[in-house]
């Protein structure tokens, strides 16, 4: 017995093998090309990311000694895709998640009495570009045939998910699930049906939707184009944050989930009520047997991004393990502070439109303070964040749990531990997102008959605990102050 799954990530396409024992016994992965326009906006060739999948099952199926029980899908979220009805195939280059040409329609919207309100009620998100409903109101407007195509049901829009799905089952499976359907503005996630009054907001009212079903259901089966000789069942889609959420089995309230990588997302459960805050989104994290569950989440644009941009544009270091070396060879910050808003601030904060600064550089500043101060940055964020949450939304986190690349960083996981005076648990298992299609797929299938038997399959971590570091709170207190001085005071 084994398992196929499919997490097809912003920056890569990736296929494992999963044992009986929900054991990787192999991997494979390929790289896709992100395209800058001249505009600057973000894009992924549709067709480029299908052709990586077929080309990965090749790769992979030698490494089976036979078909595989199911296959699951994770997804990043938020992008989208256009394509032709009768061929699958895309009609533009996807629209990623990052990009911002949405701006001027939400900017736009946002200034007609009660609709900022509206959508929050109904989507638990905000008015924002990062979410596909204005850039696929842009799209519409700027290329009037594909907005023709789309009303008149010759070409559909979907989510990356809703993509494969589609091109995977030869045009049979026209399916989204609830996770990333909630993602797009369009979907009333407290009743769960696409909401034509949203739609209406976004001027998309003739546009054909997919049907949605929940993350653990059947999406239909697939020969990825004959590569096997008989169709094999797809159980498990769920956009990748949720995944993660899964995967870690964060099913209490209160239960946190962060995944650091180029960004960050941290999933706090809040149970099975939407619940709408000032300072924070709601997301869905899956439905199950018609019963939502939610979280309160926060999304960091800048955190492995923000190491990446001192290796890469400053020239700092050579490595980002070098963020870490050189932050334990200090024994403090000099006084340096990074506001690290090189995409505006998120949660608490919300200043989309603030910019990135260096403060407290002296002439005793060196590099070495520089890099610290990026470093101690990416751990700012997370716990103001947490502590907006437990102070202002009185949710108690009992523990938190960090997966994603940046879990490495020693330094960094023992300075979110002092700060938030949590313990830091790190799962040993690193690819948490196809981890927990993996597991809603074992629940749709029968595999498992509830949550509760998915407690076998807890993946082991290593855990931080945190000490007294007067220092470092000192230091956080300060860069608090300073956000609240320059940019804006949110107590």
């Amino acid at each position: 017995m084994s398992f196929l799954s499919i997490d097809q990530s912003t920056s890569s396409t990736t296929v494992f093998i999963f044992d009986q024992n929900l054991n990787i016994s192999k991997k494979v992965s390929k790289k896709h090309q992100q395209i800058y326009t001249q505009e600057g906006y973000i894009e992924h060739d549709a067709n480029e990311i299908y052709n990586n999948l077929l080309g990965l099952i090749k790769e992979i199926k030698p490494s089976l000694s036979s078909s595989p029980d199911f296959i699951s899908i994770t997804n990043q979220r938020e992008t989208f895709v256009i394509f032709d009805k009768e061929t699958g195939k895309p009609l533009c280059n996807a629209i990623v998640w990052q990009c911002r040409r949405g701006q001027e329609i939400c900017d736009t919207l946002a200034k007609k009495s009660n609709l900022t309100e509206i959508i929050i009620n109904k989507t638990g998100l905000k008015l924002d570009t990062y979410f596909p409903a204005s850039k696929l109101k842009w799209l519409c407007d700027k290329k009037p045939s594909i907005k023709e195509k789309l009303e008149n049901g010759l070409a559909l829009f979907g989510t990356i998910d809703t993509y494969l799905l589609y091109r995977l089952t030869k045009g049979d499976q026209y399916l989204t699930d609830s996770t990333n359907a909630s993602r797009t503005l369009l979907y009333d996630t407290k009743n769960q049906h696409w909401d034509e009054a949203l739609k209406e907001i976004f001027g998309l009212s003739k546009i054909i939707l997919p049907e949605v079903r929940e993350s653990s259901s059947n999406f239909g089966s697939t020969t990825f184009e004959d590569i096997f000789d008989k169709d094999i069942n797809i159980f498990g889609v769920i956009g990748d944050s949720q995944a993660s959420m899964v995967a870690n089995q964060c099913f209490k309230k209160g239960d946190t989930k962060i995944t650091l990588g180029t960004g960050a997302c941290t999933l706090t459960n809040i149970g099975s009520d939407l619940i709408s805050s000032k300072s924070a989104l709601t997301a869905l994290s899956f439905v199950y047997k018609g019963e939502p569950q939610y979280s309160f989440e926060c999304l960091t644009a800048f955190a492995g991004a923000t190491i990446s941009w001192i290796e890469n544009n400053l020239n700092l270091i050579n490595d980002p393990k070098d963020s870490e070396r050189i932050s334990l060879e200090l024994e403090d910050n000099g006084g340096v502070y990074v506001i690290p808003a090189f995409a505006g601030l998120s949660a608490p904060y919300w200043l989309p439109s603030a910019k990135a600064m260096f403060y407290g550089i002296t002439a005793a500043t060196n590099f070495k303070h520089i890099v610290r101060a990026s470093l101690e940055s990416v751990a700012y964020q997370i716990v103001a964040y947490l502590e907006y949450i437990q102070k202002n939304e009185k949710i108690d986190i009992p523990k938190i749990i960090i997966d994603g690349g940046m879990t490495n960083n020693r330094f960094l996981m023992q300075l979110i531990s002092n700060l938030s005076q949590k313990e830091i648990s790190i799962p040993l298992f690193p690819d948490m997102s196809s981890y927990g299609s993996l597991l809603m797929g074992l629940i749709g299938s029968g595999k498992c008959k509830n949550f509760d038997e998915l407690e076998q399959y807890r993946v082991e971590s290593r855990s931080f605990f945190p000490t007294k570091d007067e220092r470092s709170m000192s230091d956080f207190t300060t860069w608090k102050e300073i956000i609240d001085k320059h940019f804006v005071n949110i107590s």
